[in-house]
């Protein structure tokens, strides 16, 4: 289980996320000022066999950040979306370690800002 607060730093602002439900499958965590909102949701499923016969375990990580309106500016809305699958009966940690090497390439130089940009 991950712990009961979790912090994203946006723009150099720590948010402090705390966990405001539990169960088997997963977990959601809740930031809220008067200006935006962080919602972080954590899920585990095993999906139905594939064409290729094989079981997979899925775990996501979803995390939507809300910018509320003012005078000026209409609400932004921003989200994040993370998947690791793997077969039921593999080793998790070289999905892990296929993950850590995403978001190493990601946050190198501009990748993040290409990719939201819709550089390919």
């Amino acid at each position: 289980m991950f712990a009961a607060t979790i912090t994203l730093t946006i723009n150099a602002v720590a948010k402090i996320l705390n966990r405001v439900n539990q169960d088997s499958y997963g977990s959601e965590y809740l930031y809220s000022s008067a200006t935006e909102s962080l919602t972080m949701k954590v899920r585990h499923t095993t999906d139905s066999v594939d064409a290729d016969g094989i079981i997979a375990k899925r775990h996501n990580v979803y995390v939507e950040w809300t910018v509320f309106p003012t005078g000026v500016d209409a609400m932004k809305k921003f989200t994040y979306t993370s998947t690791l699958r793997h077969g039921k009966f593999n080793d998790p940690i070289a999905s892990a370690d296929l993950a850590k090497a995403v978001n190493v390439w990601i946050a190198a130089g501009t990748n993040a800002v290409d990719l939201a940009s819709g550089v390919n």
